[in-house]
């Protein structure tokens, strides 16, 4: 039962803030520069965990160095002093991000393409990152409302998806019944 209400509260709250992004873009800046500060800090910390459990074989200072700039662009995005400005700069910081991201995925490609399980997948999404980091660069004004709504869809996607597992649930817990 308490499964059941996590799960519907989480979906509704997915959704509302899917909507929230849509109806306050600005505002929603704010706040979705802390999430993802929040975000690329735990993530990082957690690759660069991964990177000191794996075979020393498998590791790759190109993994620990995208791991590092998670990290990195995360805490700053946490405590920077001005973020009302940084807010407002996110998208084309993002922008340079994802451009450094998708740099560094080549050259990881390069160095480890003989080790690397799926390596023909990297050079595709690191030349995606690329483009559209190069676009954002290029139209940072657009793109931080196209940011925001790509948040907003991803939120509500995130609350249709969650409240669709509580339906196969549910129904799983009728027929065991």
């Amino acid at each position: 039962m308490l499964s059941s209400i996590v799960l519907i509260l989480g979906s509704l709250l997915f959704i509302g803030a899917g909507i929230f992004c849509i109806l306050q873009p600005e505002i929603s800046l704010l706040i979705v520069g802390w999430y993802i500060g929040f975000v690329l800090v735990l993530g990082g910390a957690l690759q660069i965990i991964r990177f000191f459990q794996i075979d020393p074989g498998y590791r790759s200072f190109w993994h620990l160095l995208i791991a590092l700039l998670d990290v990195v662009f995360g805490i700053w995005m946490l405590v920077s002093m001005v973020f009302t400005l940084v807010a407002y700069m996110l998208p084309l910081m993002f922008a340079i991000y994802i451009l450094l991201r998708g740099i560094l995925m080549i050259v990881l490609r390069k160095k480890k393409e003989k080790k690397m399980k799926h390596s023909s997948l990297y050079m595709p999404v690191a030349i995606i990152e690329i483009l559209i980091g190069a676009a954002l660069v290029l139209r940072p004004d657009a793109a931080s409302i196209i940011f925001m709504y790509c948040v907003a869809l991803a939120l509500i996607w995130t609350g249709i998806s969650t409240f669709m597992i509580w339906r196969q649930s549910e129904a799983a817990d009728d027929s065991e019944s």
